[in-house]
């Protein structure tokens, strides 16, 4: 698929950029040609202005030339009032074909392109001024050699630039695509992933949700009571299923943007206390103490539900992985320009290769360990798409049977009332 796409986007480029260059280069070539052009006519109205200005036709015609400032590639034909002929200079340029030609091409006056002899010339045809009598007609004519034998060469160049540029943005196009896919690439990956993890743990608690359905079916005159064992664990598989489609709907919706963060001024200290107080009546089932060093006032600018989300998945693993007679302390205090909040437990700890990748989605260090406590592996990804949401940052620290320590950062944006007042 991506080789498909990779050779697409290489034809594509390539097409673009030729055509690009063939309108880039039609266009120099033409404002190429009409600046040479422009040049062109431009020594011809000189000409035109120096013959005006001269008093004698016989002197102009016995010079070389009437003008020393042109070259011989410029030429002055004089007609009389019957258009014949009168005389040229420099002399005998053109036979009287080839002049007549030029009278006729030119029309009365106005510069004009006229080819003779494969040979390609401006032509300007203006009267002749009075002084001159005999000189009915003017014409200055001036040779295109030198501009068409540019206009060729730059055509050849421009012919032979538009395939050799195709040629190099192949091949930068290869090397631009294969950069631009490589995110792609990478995001496809991580997504085939995503499903096949997903597919994965959603097709155990259906298997089991099935199997426990079938032995039911088994024994219709058995009462609730005695197939309560069996329900009980078609619950708690039903309650992981819904809590992992959840979780997995969550991180979807944030993956799209669709998931808004509603900001509001928050009492983060009274959240943090109501939070550990519900955990607590759970920490000491376990026997594990709850300790909290909370602040106050402590304000939050952010999302009430989005944090108290994010509160409840730390506290929520903190307690999963700590031991009975462990210690969860729960922290909260301003930190120069932040409002920091920690979850420091006394638990099994998180071994240091599994820390780098402890925030990917459906990651798990210890996956018979997590399953049996009910993880489904999504819920630090949804911790860290939430503090990312609030522009902070959350960081983890941990030592095997010693503890794990969560530090999250957010940016002191605006204090409460009561600390302005």
């Amino acid at each position: 698929m991506f080789n498909r796409t990779r050779s697409r986007l290489v034809v594509l480029n390539a097409v673009v950029l030729l055509l690009i260059l063939s309108m880039l280069g039609g266009l120099l070539y033409f404002q190429m040609r009409q600046r040479l052009y422009h040049d062109i006519d431009e020594i011809l109205k000189q000409g035109q202005s120096r013959v005006q200005s001269a008093h004698n036709l016989m002197e102009l015609l016995k010079n070389d030339h009437p003008d020393p400032q042109m070259d011989e590639k410029t030429t002055y034909l004089f007609w009389d009032a019957q258009g014949g002929l009168i005389g040229q200079s420099p002399k005998q340029p053109f036979d009287l074909k080839t002049a007549a030609e030029l009278r006729d091409c030119a029309g009365d006056q106005g510069i004009r392109t006229f080819t003779a002899n494969k040979q390609r010339y401006r032509v300007l045809i203006f009267p002749g001024p009075r002084q001159l009598n005999a000189a009915a007609t003017v014409g200055i004519v001036r040779s295109l050699e030198d501009t068409d034998g540019t206009l060729r060469l730059l055509l050849w160049d421009i012919a032979w630039g538009i395939p050799v540029g195709a040629i190099i943005s192949i091949f930068a196009g290869l090397f631009l695509a294969e950069r631009a896919l490589i995110p792609i690439r990478r995001s496809w990956e991580k997504q085939q992933r995503f499903v096949t993890d997903a597919s994965h743990e959603l097709r155990t608690p259906t298997a089991v949700i099935h199997a426990q359905t079938e032995l039911l079916l088994r024994h219709p005159d058995h009462s609730i009571e005695q197939e309560s064992p069996g329900i009980a664990v078609i619950l708690k598989e039903s309650k992981r299923m819904g809590k992992l489609v959840d979780d997995l709907l969550t991180l979807a919706r944030s993956d799209s943007n669709q998931l808004q963060i509603h900001s509001s001024l928050l009492e983060l200290d009274s959240l943090l206390a109501e939070v550990a107080e519900q955990f607590r009546f759970l920490a000491q089932t376990k026997g594990i103490e709850i300790a909290t060093d909370i602040q106050k006032p402590l304000a939050l600018r952010g999302d009430e539900g989005r944090i108290r989300q994010l509160l409840i998945i730390l506290l929520d693993n903190a307690l999963k992985y700590t031991p009975s007679a462990g210690r969860i302390e729960i922290a909260g205090r301003y930190q120069a320009g932040s409002v920091a909040i920690s979850i420091t437990d006394t638990g099994c700890g998180i071994a240091e290769e599994d820390l780098p990748h402890i925030f990917e989605r459906f990651y798990r260090g210890d996956k018979a360990r997590s399953r049996t406590l009910g993880g489904t592996g999504l819920g630090l990804s949804i911790a860290r798409w939430i503090v990312d949401a609030h522009d902070g940052t959350i960081r983890v620290t941990s030592k095997v049977n010693e503890g794990t320590r969560v530090e999250v950062l957010f940016s002191r944006k605006q204090r409460s009332a009561a600390e302005t007042g």
